[in-house]
């Protein structure tokens, strides 16, 4: 994967306008892009499925985990693991968050259970200036990503992503340097 661009280590927070199924609240976490195109992983989509029941099917063992498969877009690819294991990255994405596409990687981050981690099917990806056209017309907020939002299993972080887009929109506007977080401070 090339180096990270402008996108890279930002979380995409759906606007309550985007109505595409496939994103409608989501939250996406970019691993890299630019106007020529971009790529990410939803970080709140799960499915029915265990990453357990998934191992049983493809390696035929078992994995130690109970943790659910995550859906990472609608664009099918490899498996995708997000980890803090430096010695098994592809990419850092953050500092210290990880991402990798290796059989071996995964295999061991699994196997082992190596916690946190976050194991993904499909991903999202855009076109040429499909991306920024998107954030233009302000379909999508962009944040920068922090491991705690990367590893949160919280049916609520599109609301706390949205919210705390809403202030870094508003504090723009208004030039405001330092937005409290609880809008009851004055």
């Amino acid at each position: 994967m090339a180096a990270p661009t402008h996108y890279a280590g930002k979380l995409l927070v759906a606007s309550p306008k985007l109505l595409d199924p496939n994103f409608q609240q989501s939250v996406v976490l970019m691993l890299g892009g630019d106007d020529d195109g971009a790529i990410g992983l939803v970080l709140n989509r799960w499915s029915d499925k265990r990453i357990s029941e998934l191992w049983q099917a493809i390696f035929h063992r078992p994995a130690k985990t109970s943790q659910v498969l995550h859906l990472g877009g609608p664009v099918f690819g490899p498996l995708m693991i997000l980890h803090t294991q430096p010695e098994y990255s592809d990419l850092e994405v953050i500092p210290g968050l990880h991402y990798s596409t290796r059989k071996d990687a995964i295999e061991e981050i699994v196997e082992n259970d190596l916690r946190p981690y976050k194991l993904f099917v499909g991903n999202a990806g855009w076109g040429e200036t499909q991306l920024a056209r998107e954030i233009d017309e302000t379909a999508w907020y962009l944040l920068p990503a922090t491991l705690e939002d990367v590893f949160s299993d919280d049916t609520e972080l599109w609301k706390k992503a949205l919210a705390q887009a809403g202030s870094v929109v508003l504090g723009n506007v208004l030039n405001i340097k330092d937005f409290p977080n609880d809008s009851m401070v004055n």
